[in-house]
């Protein structure tokens, strides 16, 4: 795989704040400083998010509070500026229910954070706090249950293989977005890289980074009345050049990500995403490995909400926290997730499920050292890559600092060297 780092010929798809309605917001799609993710501590704050709303407001005011063990992994440097902004980008219950947020008039290019986040901006109140995906352990949980009349096929035997253009025979993404600088220069002589996306649809969300055309897989995003005008033309262009996979919406289980209701999902993805059908492999919502009407549970409503609607790739999230769990068991919850919970989500749902891969869009040990992440995935990327039915996987890792790229921004750190190279 090779990064194009010549800014003249990047693919321009004029997605600046003022032009896409939501796109240059962050993917929750609702007001939201793009600075507010740096460092990738406010994303910890959102996933641990019943946590945070406990102890954020108390350490903006007494910086000695003790830090909750699920937070304990942030340098304590980040803890302010992340607390500040988890109060100022809580995500309101209902995104359909918020008006649009106006733009700034900084033109800003399009970065849409998955689950990585940053900030900086003066600490604001906020009434709204979002929904806890509870952190998952050793074991899955879901209130999705298997049908037992459901077909026991493997995942992949049944139906057409995956549509549209191959990536170019290889599984393994690379996340990204407007804070990788060019540190995708030390990605560019790696041939295991094959794909990768930044939570939106502008392949250059800052100059010197972007991927070759082909390569890049588009996320949809939409603002609070479920809508981006510059989607269409934009993936048009896109597939014109080569991407052959489309992205729907990130974590709308999730209060601190897209923040969808089933029947909202179903509408976007109608609504920007079918309409590619056949031209492209689709992807069903990215969800989250979270119990209860979260992860399968949402997606389990949102097909019945669906219905007329097909996956070439069902999409899913998966985090465990290294406080609760060592290694070994984190790479054991990766594997029995997808072969057990997602392979007989897709058994029961053959109409909409059909032949669908299994593309683990975001994945990671929380709060593991560098030693523990690379070997984390020394552990479980050799298993991807051999599983017949995983088409893609990208770690949660990426192109920051304090992920796989060094502290110093001066090189690889050592799990990004195993992503690199393994």
């Amino acid at each position: 795989m090779h990064f194009l780092l010549d800014s003249s010929i990047l693919l321009t798809l004029s997605v600046v704040a003022a032009t896409v309605s939501g796109a240059a917001v962050h993917h929750a799609h609702h007001h939201r400083a793009l600075a507010c993710y740096e460092d990738n501590s406010l994303r910890t704050l959102e996933r641990f998010s019943t946590d945070a709303a406990a102890f954020c407001p108390k350490f903006l005011q007494t910086p000695s509070q003790q830090v909750p063990k699920n937070l304990a992994g942030l340098p304590t440097s980040k803890l302010s500026s992340a607390c500040t902004c988890f109060g100022k980008t809580a995500a309101p219950a209902n995104p359909a229910s918020t008006p649009a947020t106006t733009p700034t008039s900084k033109p800003v290019v399009i970065s849409t954070t998955p689950t990585t986040v940053k900030a900086s901006t003066s600490p604001t109140s906020s009434t709204s706090t979002p929904a806890a995906i509870p952190p998952t352990s050793t074991t899955s949980k879901s209130a999705y249950q298997p049908s037992s009349t459901s077909s026991s096929s493997p995942v992949g035997t049944t139906g057409s293989p995956v549509r549209g253009r191959s990536y170019g025979g290889g599984k393994r993404g690379l996340v990204y977005d407007y804070h990788s600088k060019d540190y995708s220069k030390f990605f560019k002589d790696s041939n295991k890289i094959a794909f990768g996306s930044d939570w939106g649809v502008n392949r250059s969300p800052a100059p010197g980074v972007t991927l070759d055309e082909g390569m890049f897989v588009p996320t949809i995003r939409v603002d609070g009345g479920l809508k981006n005008d510059g989607w269409s033309a934009a993936v048009k262009a896109l597939i014109s050049s080569g991407t052959s996979m489309i992205f729907s919406s990130n974590e709308p289980d999730n209060a601190g990500q897209a923040n969808l209701s089933p029947a909202q999902g179903a509408t976007v993805f109608k609504n920007f995403v079918k309409p590619f059908e056949g031209l492209a492999s689709l992807a069903s919502p990215a969800i989250t490995n979270g119990g209860g009407s979260s992860g399968l549970g949402w997606l389990e409503n949102f097909v019945g909400q669906c219905g007329d609607c097909h996956f070439d790739i069902i999409n899913v999230h998966h985090y465990v926290n290294r406080g609760d769990v060592n290694v070994d068991q984190a790479v054991s919850a990766v594997k029995s997730y997808l072969t057990k919970d997602v392979a007989a989500f897709i058994a029961k749902h053959p109409q909409q499920f059909g032949g669908a891969k299994i593309c683990l869009g975001e994945f990671w040990l929380w709060n593991a050292s560098d030693d523990e992440g690379a070997d984390y995935l020394k552990k479980l990327l050799p298993w991807l890559d051999q599983n017949p039915d995983v088409a893609c996987y990208q770690a949660f890792g990426g192109l920051w600092t304090g992920n796989f790229i060094n502290n110093a921004g001066t090189g690889l750190s050592k799990s990004g060297q195993v992503y690199h190279d393994l």
